[in-house]
């Protein structure tokens, strides 16, 4: 039997702190997840920094786009 994977482990690993999605005001990461083939919640992300669904550099706000090569990530620095 397979360990239960929660909507945590879904996101990628240092994921810009500024992201926001509605399953973390909502429910929280720390729930089992049915279906993995998808990154958590509802498709519904937006940026602290602009509160819009686009990032300080004009890009498309997304947790596999808010990684720390992108010019505005706001998280720890490797």
């Amino acid at each position: 039997m397979q360990p239960e994977k929660k909507r945590a482990d879904l996101l990628p690993a240092h994921l810009c702190p500024s992201l926001l999605l509605k399953q973390i005001l909502t429910h929280g990461l720390d729930e089992v997840v049915h279906d993995d083939r998808r990154y958590p919640g509802d498709g519904y992300y937006w940026c602290s920094r602009t509160c819009t669904c686009v990032g300080p550099d004009d890009e498309v706000v997304h947790p596999s786009r808010c990684v720390p090569e992108r010019a505005c990530y706001d998280g720890p620095q490797a």
